[in-house]
């Protein structure tokens, strides 16, 4: 009987299917607004952790001015890449500053530095 027993609790082990291991939990998505930083304000991040950037301004650097900064699909913070961002960053608005003005000589040019052999 012990036999028939063994026998039977083997067939059921064999023939069961196992349990699938339970699915990794999904991380819980952020929460809270992103934060604008950086010198030239163009870092989008996590609220609290502050980004270090280097202190330049390029032209593009103003297309960021009107972009969004928010959690995107992946739960992480980031520019929403916008229609209006993307061509902005295609063609950025010129850089301002004073206008250009002409140079104006105060005395006629040299084409050397050099004086003229008399000889």
């Amino acid at each position: 009987m012990n036999r028939r027993l063994l026998l039977s609790l083997l067939a059921a082990a064999c023939g069961a299917k196992a349990n699938p291991p339970p699915p990794e939990p999904t991380p819980p998505a952020a929460a809270g607004n992103c934060e604008i930083g950086g010198c030239s304000g163009t870092a989008c991040s996590e609220p609290g952790k502050q980004v270090i950037t280097t202190c330049e301004y390029k032209a593009e650097y103003a297309c960021y001015q009107s972009a969004t900064c928010a959690r995107q699909a992946d739960g992480t913070c980031g520019w929403t890449q916008s229609a209006e961002l993307q061509a902005c960053l295609a063609n950025p608005p010129p850089m301002a500053g004073p206008p250009a003005t002409p140079a104006t000589p105060t005395s006629p040019p040299q084409t050397s530095g050099v004086a003229p052999n008399p000889m």
